[in-house]
């Protein structure tokens, strides 16, 4: 029996604008009334953009500090009673225009306190704090990081009680010139910053610690922020120029949302998620003049569009065209993380951006690390020290490491479960600087080409040689699992022997697709198949910086690494949320950079020719 679908169809939905990911991703940024004083640095505090406070910062000229105070209604800014003491670079601000906080700055630890008329000086911080994350009201604040006397990115926290500060469980990364926002000292977030390039990195308090969590997309210090713990924004700042760029916090993730009109850095900020203001700051990357006196405000009111479902079909009767609401990917970008802590070269990776294990190393070493997608901690050491190992994983609770250097080639493998190493079977054919499936797994994964050109399959026990590489190749890397892998670049023993061809592996078979743009040795790579992989840095010669990615039919040149290196087998991860660490040959940094590429829900047209 014919169903009624089949015959009728399927109804589609007609709306005149695409969908929203939510409503505070439909909200925009409007132009307000403009401050009396163009200034930067200054501190912010208010509960909507309709009732603000702004005060302190740095003059028009950048010669000094300013005391000036100013109010806003939603419309325009009035001039009120001044700071008891100029000010600039404050180390805690929170609170509400009629009862606000300015703590710290300018190299001091004067705390004073606003009651919606005058400014009243109250007990001292601690310790003198400035450019630091702050959150919180006038009786319930919190700071964290910024600077302090000998210390430019300090890990130090203060916490304000409406009488006293104290001091408070420090942050776990050092850095200056964040953002923050949140309810009380018990409840807030601190996002970005220098250390001294710039920071991605976001850390909640919960009252007695700090935890990592989720990164913003884009790395910048010189961050606003406006909001509660739960959901905020992280406005502007700096990497390396001034940036619009804003950012929505859901209580777990950062999403990019609508950017401000202009581009700017450490200016006066406050609100919550759904009403909040920008004011002033520096229109100038070096944080100098020319300085603005402009006001943003960022509203969702009267946003009552479709919100997006994933999966959404649906006919836009604006543009005429049929959509499609699905996941999306923006620009990837490296940022640095911690190094190493031991630096040397022919290391193997195994598992992921946020649980990784480097393994072996040059001459014969046998050390380990694991890293927690923030630093590296030394660990049980292999059994047998080799360099040039290679190894495969998704998390670095379960690795496997294979083949290798100690003083010939090696077909050792040995697997590591979170607590300790075993030997297990060896490979058939002994060799070095081979690629395997690197988001393989201990019972299934793929080691490829090095110093011998043969292809051999693990099942959990043994190894089975199965069909060879097209071109018998070594200095490769691979990604992808034991059914869909790729190799790409590599070395081969007559002119010319730097190579950029890519195999793809489809359980069976190799296959030969396209080229690298860029060929070279000792390439990392990351993936989770042959349809989607990353290829960065490596040796041409001279070393490269260089990222391709892999969309499963060519490869796009994207962003570059911060510094150029061979990797050998010290990269992995995926394509979206790779991993670089160390390099090959000196100097021997243990430099550490992470591949993201920011996701949404986006609206993709379908083309119906």
């Amino acid at each position: 029996m014919t169903a009624y679908k089949s015959i009728k169809g399927f109804t589609v939905q007609s709306i005149a604008t695409d969908p929203l990911a939510t409503g505070l991703a439909g909200a925009t940024w409007s132009s307000g009334g403009n401050m009396n004083t163009a200034r930067s640095s200054l501190g912010g505090a208010g509960a909507s953009n309709t009732a603000g406070l702004v005060f302190g910062g740095l003059n028009a000229d950048a010669t000094g500090a300013v005391a000036i105070t100013e109010a806003y209604n939603g419309t325009s800014w009035s001039e009120v009673n001044d700071l008891n003491a100029a000010r600039n670079n404050f180390g805690g601000q929170a609170g509400t225009s009629t009862a606000a906080l300015a703590a710290g700055g300018s190299g001091n630890a004067e705390s004073m306190i606003w009651n919606g008329t005058s400014w009243t000086e109250v007990n001292d911080m601690h310790a003198a704090q400035q450019l630091s994350g702050s959150f919180g009201t006038s009786t319930s604040a919190f700071t964290g990081g910024g600077a302090i006397s000998g210390s430019p990115r300090s890990t130090k926290a203060q916490s304000w009680n409406g009488t006293n500060w104290t001091e408070a469980a420090t942050i776990n990364t050092g850095r200056n010139a964040l953002g923050g926002f949140g309810n009380s000292n018990t409840s807030g977030l601190i996002f970005g910053g220098s250390e001294p390039s710039k920071s991605a990195k976001t850390e909640s308090w919960n009252g007695s610690s700090w935890t990592e969590t989720g990164d913003l997309n884009t790395a910048r210090d010189y961050v606003n922020g406006a909001g509660s713990s739960t959901e905020g924004l992280a406005i502007a700042g700096r990497n390396p120029g001034v940036l619009a760029i804003n950012e929505l916090w859901n209580g777990t993730s950062w999403t990019e949302v609508a950017d401000l009109s202009t581009a700017r850095l450490d200016g006066g900020s406050a609100g919550v998620s759904t009403s909040a203001f920008i004011a002033g700051g520096s229109l100038n990357n070096g944080t100098g003049t020319p300085f603005t006196n402009a006001t943003e405000e960022w509203n969702v009111a009267g946003v009552t569009d479709t919100i997006q479902n994933e999966g959404q079909l649906y006919y836009n009767t604006t543009s005429n065209t049929l959509k499609l609401t699905k996941l999306v990917f923006g620009t990837g970008a490296w940022a640095s993380s911690n190094v190493t802590n031991t630096k040397i070269g022919n290391r193997a990776f195994g598992g992921s951006q946020t649980a990784g294990l480097l393994a072996g190393g040059n001459p014969t070493a046998n050390n380990m690390e694991l890293y927690d997608g923030t630093s590296w901690t030394n660990s049980t050491v292999i059994n047998t020290g080799r360099r040039a190992l290679s190894g495969a994983g998704t998390v670095n609770t379960s690795v496997i490491v294979a083949a290798g250097l100690i003083t010939a080639s090696s077909a050792l493998t040995e697997i590591w479960n979170g607590s300790g190493w075993t030997e297990v079977g060896d490979l058939n054919t002994a060799r070095y600087y081979g690629g395997t499936s690197s988001q393989g797994s201990v019972t299934a994964t793929l080691y490829a080409g090095g110093s011998a050109a043969a292809t051999e399959l693990w099942n959990g026990s043994t190894w089975t040689e199965v069909n060879d590489l097209n071109l018998a190749r070594t200095a490769i890397n691979g990604a992808g699992i034991s059914t869909s892998a790729i190799i790409a670049g590599g070395e081969v023993p007559a002119p010319p022997f730097r190579r950029a061809e890519t195999e793809i592996w489809n359980g069976t078979s190799w296959t030969e697709v396209g080229d690298l743009n860029q060929l070279g040795i000792h390439r990392g790579m990351a993936g989770v198949s042959s349809s989607s992989a990353l290829c960065f840095a490596g040796e041409i010669p001279p070393m490269t910086a260089k990222t391709e990615d892999w969309n499963g039919t060519s490869w796009t040149e994207v962003g570059d690494l911060a510094a150029a290196r061979d990797l050998q087998q010290a990269g992995g991860g995926t394509s979206t949320a790779a991993i670089a660490a160390g390099s090959r040959t000196a100097p021997f940094s243990g430099a550490t950079e992470e591949w993201n590429v920011p996701s949404a829900i986006g609206n993709v047209t379908i083309d119906v020719d």
